[in-house]
């Protein structure tokens, strides 16, 4: 399937993302080879993000509440405890078992670059096979789920000639096309764009999505299987 993940900025599209498409899988898929992940983060780092999955894995394992801030001592006024740094160190060969089937990427990337790193991925996992009449893909593992994560598409670089949007329209076209031919997941994530009815819709507590809210962003929302558009009415905005 093709997931869009749309909301507006701050509102957690990453967190999201991360729990449901990357922690919960992984913690499946443990044991065996039937998932991995290739994380393209066009606005994070590598390092914040292991970070974060160690926040959540340390949570559920011990119901230990460790924020990115408190691991990295970047919390006002705290300094991590004796106690929680062998917690983290503890975590250690969690990290290193999870990183062997999550790849994260987190360079600038254009709609080309994603392609050309995604197909060399695929060769390495399967084969390509081109007959007289079709172009067909044959997975080393058929029972292989690969999530293709995009955070968010909307950071991505323009080719020379392409405006973001023909760039956006681009990378998904690529994205459909190796969903289709190589039975990828991608997960793209994308700030909304919301229309001003909505605004007043959502000042008066009637907060609804439409189409349109993606509409000068590309053409991620006709591309996709499924949409989850993330409302949090505690916060301000989505």
């Amino acid at each position: 399937t093709y997931t869009l993940i749309l909301s507006n900025s701050g509102s957690g599209k990453t967190s999201f993302a991360l729990y449901a498409y990357v922690y919960k899988p992984l913690m499946e898929h443990l044991e065996d080879d039937d998932f991995k992940i290739l994380f393209f983060s066009l606005e994070m780092n590598e390092t914040s993000l292991y970070i974060k999955l160690l926040s959540i894995y340390i949570f559920e394992t011990y119901g230990i509440e460790l924020s990115f801030k408190k691991i990295l001592s970047r919390e006002k006024e705290y300094v991590l405890s004796e106690e929680y740094y062998d917690i983290v160190k503890e975590c250690m060969p969690w990290v290193d078992k999870i990183s062997k089937k999550l790849e994260i990427y987190d360079k600038s990337v254009s709609a080309n670059k994603v392609y050309a790193i995604l197909k060399t991925r695929l060769e390495s996992i399967g084969r390509f096979k081109e007959t007289e009449t079709r172009y067909t893909y044959i997975p080393n593992n058929p029972n292989l789920i690969y999530n293709v994560i995009i955070d968010h598409i909307g950071l991505v670089r323009p080719s020379q000639g392409n405006t973001l949007k023909q760039e956006i329209d681009l990378l998904s076209s690529y994205l459909v096309t190796l969903r289709e031919k190589c039975g990828i997941s991608p997960v793209v994530i994308q700030q909304a764009n919301r229309e001003q009815g909505n605004i007043e819709r959502f000042k008066q507590g009637k907060s609804a999505f439409t189409i349109n809210d993606a509409k000068d962003s590309g053409n991620t929302v006709q591309d996709c299987n499924i949409m989850l558009a993330l409302y949090n009415p505690n916060r301000d905005g989505l």
